[in-house]
């Protein structure tokens, strides 16, 4: 089976050795990195991560992840936390989602009548191997949790983040949208590893600042990184 880790925030540097490819879309062009004949790696937020939140080419990278027959992507996010509970530090493994964007387009199907079934949004069988790779490095996980994805670029505010919390929410972010979607539309199971790495705004004293977001997935990036590695044994 062939494979795609999308790396976001903090892990856009991390990948296998490998050749650089450049994938043509409908969408445009996107930068891959070939690490195996089953392997490829993409960095969400572009070389030197400076492609904002909301001006990433969703549609794009998952359409030319399709284009080199890539059937399942194991995808990371930066994340605040929603609820005490979830302290910096920990990784979840999502299994639900709520969608507050509001400036994206959100489907392949523009001109045409496509209903995705999003019951299971992220893949029970890449969750699955997600958390058997995590028991077997001996790594603590979050088995479930809700992603609230919003615009961006700034951080919500204390309001939306207790009315995130009070609709299910667990951890808010700004990339997982459309993201999850639009593979799905596309048939690629999709499995989602959220590095939480800050509270949100009002359950800490601290003003949010993405340098401290950036430092604190620095700490996580190996952690995660060998979750990756573990996984992908199970997937095959």
């Amino acid at each position: 089976m062939r494979v795609a880790i999308i790396g976001g925030t903090g892990m856009g540097n991390w990948a296998r050795e490998g050749t650089q490819m450049e994938v043509p879309t409908p969408f445009g062009p996107v930068l891959l990195k070939r690490a195996s004949q089953e392997l490829f790696f993409l960095g969400r937020h572009g070389k030197g991560h400076r492609l904002p939140p909301h001006k990433i080419n969703y549609r794009a990278n998952i359409w030319a992840l399709q284009e080199v027959g890539v059937e399942a992507i194991l995808a990371t996010f930066a994340v605040g936390s929603l609820t005490e509970s979830l302290g910096a530090g920990s990784i979840v493994i999502l299994d639900d989602f709520l969608d507050f964007t509001t400036q994206r387009p959100k489907t392949f199907f523009e001109d045409e009548v496509v209903h995705t079934d999003m019951t299971r949004p992220y893949s029970p069988r890449l969750r699955k191997a997600l958390l058997a790779a995590g028991e077997a490095i001996e790594l603590e996980l979050v088995d479930g949790g809700c992603y609230v994805c919003t615009d961006g670029p700034r951080y919500e505010s204390p309001a939306e983040v207790r009315m995130f919390a009070s609709l299910g929410g667990h951890v808010v972010g700004m990339t997982g949208l459309p993201e999850v979607v639009l593979a799905r539309e596309l048939g690629i199971e999709y499995g989602a590893v959220a590095m939480v790495t800050n509270m949100g705004a009002g359950l800490g004293e601290d003003p949010l600042s993405h340098d401290e977001v950036a430092a604190q997935v620095g700490q996580m990036q190996a952690v995660v990184g060998g979750l990756l590695e573990a996984s992908l044994p199970f997937i095959r």
